[in-house]
């Protein structure tokens, strides 16, 4: 009976090890998950709010359009001519006219067409290509470029490609 005591009080105390090293096993901690390193994307909305907000306060103006071709001048006689000619140089001394110049004046940038073209330089080519890639079908390919063009002197190119 003693030995079966002995027994009976090491396997009760061995049980008892077992229990709680079994326990303390499971609450070490979760089981290890491997992910997939985190793909490292732009903050879109931030940007094209930026740009929004930038550009937003632009006047539209829609595409150059081709001057209108003016019509050919009516054939004249030279004195006819010389006549038009000192009629139009009245109140023009300062700076003489060819025929068929046109005074280009220069465009010059405002700060809003400069914060405009600032802020859409540094938009990350993928954030338009996620909004792009809604366009219908008919109007996208797997490689395509967007040309921006702000004012007069700022253009700005987005090169997509492939699935997004």
């Amino acid at each position: 009976m003693k030995r079966n005591n002995i027994f009976n009080s090491v396997t009760l105390v061995l049980l008892t090890f077992l229990t709680f090293v079994l326990k303390m096993e499971s609450h070490i901690g979760p089981p290890v998950i491997h992910l997939p390193p985190p793909s490292f994307r732009p903050l879109c909305a931030p940007q094209l709010a930026l740009v929004s907000y930038a550009c937003g306060m632009l006047p539209f103006t829609p595409g150059s359009h081709p001057s209108p071709i003016s019509p050919p001048p009516s054939p004249s006689s030279p004195d006819d001519d010389e006549g038009r000619q000192s009629h139009h140089d009245e109140g023009h001394q300062s700076h003489n006219h060819t025929r068929g110049h046109r005074h280009r004046h220069r465009h010059h940038r405002t700060s809003q067409e400069d914060n405009c073209c600032r802020w859409a330089r540094d938009i990350d080519s993928r954030c338009v290509c996620e909004i792009l890639v809604k366009l219908p079908l008919f109007l996208t390919r797997p490689l395509h470029e967007y040309t921006v063009v702000i004012g007069e002197s700022c253009t700005v190119t987005y090169s997509c490609g492939g699935p997004i």
